[in-house]
């Protein structure tokens, strides 16, 4: 966690700003959630059941600038606003969401950052980044709609 605090800090010195407890209590936050994608009102929540008190609004600009500093990710998962992810620039991932209970399930599969870049390249496009959501039903739900 430490290396994510630094390049954090790195890439705040690079723009003229400065780690405040908010910024660093929002970027521990999605680090201490893997798996989970909060979204800012629920990293709110969090933080307020620690009894740490930060508006939305200063929550909404840290979640800007983690992501422009390229160490968290925006995820949208259909419901019409973001959530957010360490981006580990590990394996490649993609997320597994159910239209009916919202269940959010991670999944990673050999093959998929080159299938993906195979694409771009077949499509004429050199890709940076890609977000891989499937929609669809869990099996809970699917068995309770049948």
């Amino acid at each position: 966690m430490n290396a994510e605090f630094t390049k954090f800090q790195g890439y705040l010195r690079s723009h003229g700003l400065k780690m405040t407890r908010a910024r660093e209590l929002v970027f521990r936050e999605i680090l201490s959630t893997p798996g989970i994608h909060p979204n800012a009102d629920e990293i709110r929540r969090r933080l307020r059941a620690k009894k740490k008190e930060i508006g939305l609004a200063t929550i909404y600009r840290t979640l800007n600038l983690l992501v422009r500093s390229g160490l968290v990710t925006a995820v949208d998962l259909g419901e019409g606003h973001s959530h957010f992810e360490p981006d580990w620039n590990e394996t490649a991932h993609g997320h597994l969401i159910c239209l009916s209970c919202g269940r959010v399930q991670e999944f990673a599969q050999a093959g998929i950052r080159e299938a993906i870049h195979r694409i771009g390249e077949e499509k004429g496009y050199r890709l940076d980044k890609f977000s891989l959501q499937v929609f669809g039903f869990c099996r809970d739900c699917e068995t309770n709609r049948g």
